[in-house]
């Protein structure tokens, strides 16, 4: 497995993943999750 820093073409399969393991709540934008995360500390942000 290689792990890298998330890039934006990553995001569908980011959330599709997050939808799988039920971690989406009707409450929680996971797109806006996603943007939150990029402004504070993106390089820690790591996909497998």
């Amino acid at each position: 497995m290689k792990i890298r820093e998330f890039k934006n073409e990553d995001e569908n399969a980011i959330i599709a993943l997050w939808r799988k393991c039920e971690l989406v709540v009707p409450w929680n934008n996971p797109s806006q999750d996603i943007e939150r995360k990029l402004k504070i500390d993106a390089d820690l942000f790591l996909v497998g």
